[in-house]
């Protein structure tokens, strides 16, 4: 079961601290990674190719050529 922060003993929160700041860099990186990247490839010019729904893929097997 769950403990709050004050029903720990003090060396339990420092431990607890240590592992939040490790948690909270780690995924604050990972997260400032993807903007910094989103940031230098963004480009509203792209234009995306689409399918329409009466395109057929062309199947052609070894023993037809």
């Amino acid at each position: 079961m769950q403990k709050f922060i004050d029903q720990l003993t003090e060396s339990d929160r420092r431990v607890v601290r240590k592992w939040r700041l490790v948690t909270v860099a780690f995924y604050g990186s990972i997260l400032a990674g993807m903007a910094v990247y989103m940031a230098l490839h963004w480009d509203p010019e792209v234009n995306y190719a689409s399918a329409g729904p009466t395109t057929h893929a062309k199947v052609t097997s070894a023993s037809q050529r």
